[in-house]
């Protein structure tokens, strides 16, 4: 079941070490420390952190506020369709953040590019082709930031009615 979990996780972008270090936590039942993720992973201790790191940041890992012998403990998320929800919105947003910013940049000079006096018929033909790209590249994107912001308030986990 870990390696199945880290395969899974693998798939959408994250490490498979970190997948794995989250399926031993999700079957621990119990928080943990480093030195014990450390040891059941067999990994460096900047490796541990690094795969650590990346779990608590998509929020499939909690720290909790508590110690153990002065120790960070930390807690997998056990609830899958809250480890979902918060794996994949923090996926997507990172993607419509990267792409809205390359787009908001692009769209100013493809417009001054078409614009320009001095460019040919078929560079203007082409900057057009390309702003109608990224017009419809915006408007998926700005379809996807709906779709995060309803998953994050749990729209798709609704108890069903039957």
């Amino acid at each position: 079941m870990i390696e199945a979990i880290a395969d899974t996780m693998d798939l959408y972008g994250a490490t498979h070490s970190s997948g794995q270090l989250y399926g031993i936590m999700f079957f621990e039942n119990r928080p943990m420390t480093l030195d014990e993720m450390k040891t059941h992973m067999n990994m460096s201790k900047s490796n541990m952190s690094y795969a650590v790191r990346s779990l608590v940041e998509s929020r499939m890992v909690n720290k909790l506020d508590e110690k153990q012998d002065r120790k960070e403990l930390y807690a997998a998320e056990t609830d899958f369709f809250r480890a979902f929800q918060h794996f994949f919105s923090h996926k997507l947003q990172r993607e419509i953040d990267v792409m809205t910013d390359a787009v908001d940049q692009a769209f100013p000079e493809l417009t001054d590019l078409i614009l320009e006096e001095h460019i040919t018929d078929e560079e203007r033909k082409l900057a057009l082709q390309d702003l109608h790209k990224l017009r419809h590249a915006k408007k998926y994107y700005e379809w996807l930031q709906q779709f995060v912001d309803a998953l994050r308030q749990g729209e798709f986990f609704k108890d069903d009615p039957a």
